[in-house]
Formats: C-alpha cells, sequence, structure tokens
C-alpha cells in the first residue's frame, strides 16, 4: 500500500511548508517554533495557539524544550535559519520537523494570522539601518575617512 502524500515539498531531504499548509498542519497539533530574534518578536507575532520562541542562536542549548512526539514547524523571519535549525534537530535525534517556506515574510503576505505591534516596526531610511520604533536609538553615523 502507498504512502498517502502529504503537503508541502522535499528539498535536499527537508520538509518545506507553504504557509496555508503550516496553519493547517497546525491546526492539526503541529508546534510552531520561532526562531526569530526577540527584536524581532516585538513586531510582528505569529497568531497561532501553539508557538515557542527559541532564537536560532539559542537553538542547540534549548534542545530539551522541544516535544519529539509531535511535529515541529521551524519559522524565522525568510527561511535563512531553518534549514540549519532543521540539521541540529536532526543531529539531535528529532525526526518530525517541517520549515516554514518563506518564514515570516511568506506568513504575512499569505494573510495568515499574525499579530503586530506598531510601536516596535521598523523605521529608517534603508533596510541597512532600519531599527524598531519602539527602541529609538539615535541613527548611526559612520566616521569619515581620510586619505
Amino acid at each position: 500500500m502507498e504512502e498517502p502524500r502529504r503537503p508541502g515539498i522535499v528539498v535536499h531531504g527537508l520538509w518545506f511548508l507553504t504557509p496555508g499548509e503550516a496553519l493547517e498542519a497546525l491546526r492539526q497539533g503541529a508546534l510552531l517554533v520561532d526562531l526569530r530574534s526577540d527584536e524581532l518578536i516585538e513586531m510582528k507575532v505569529f497568531d497561532v495557539s501553539d508557538l515557542l520562541h527559541i532564537p536560532h542562536t539559542a537553538l542547540a542549548e534549548r534542545l530539551s524544550e522541544l516535544p519529539t512526539d509531535r511535529l515541529l514547524i521551524l519559522a524565522d523571519s525568510s527561511g535563512v535559519y531553518t534549514r540549519g535549525a532543521a540539521a541540529t534537530l536532526r543531529t539531535a535525534g528529532l525526526e518530525h520537523i517541517a520549515c516554514l517556506n518563506g518564514g515570516m515574510l511568506a506568513w504575512d503576505q499569505a494573510g495568515m494570522p499574525l499579530n503586530t505591534d506598531p510601536a516596535a516596526l521598523l523605521h529608517g531610511e534603508c533596510a541597512c539601518v532600519m531599527r524598531s520604533g519602539r527602541n529609538r536609538l539615535p541613527h548611526p553615523t559612520t566616521p569619515k575617512v581620510t586619505r
């Protein structure tokens, strides 16, 4: 008997879900693991019932917080860190792993549920100097180089 086809795509052994597929998996008992930094969590939050925030930089130290008996959907801002996080989890023996293809950017663009804090949204002239509106710091100055 052939195994039923599961949603998403598999690329280089990693399972990727679209935002809609991820939302359906969450409704069926999956856990969303938000790998974004604390600063990014302030701005936009996945509005789902089963969410665990572990910044990707702390994942290896916090593996014991992850359940082993349910699907873990890894998410970050754009999908950059999910591959490395999935490798870390596999090395630790976790097998039920999927990645949110496109991260929070794709989730937001697809109109999936989220909460936004307008006071914490990024402000700035260009992406290289954008900062959260919540922690307004003076604009960094670039030292002048004289030759």
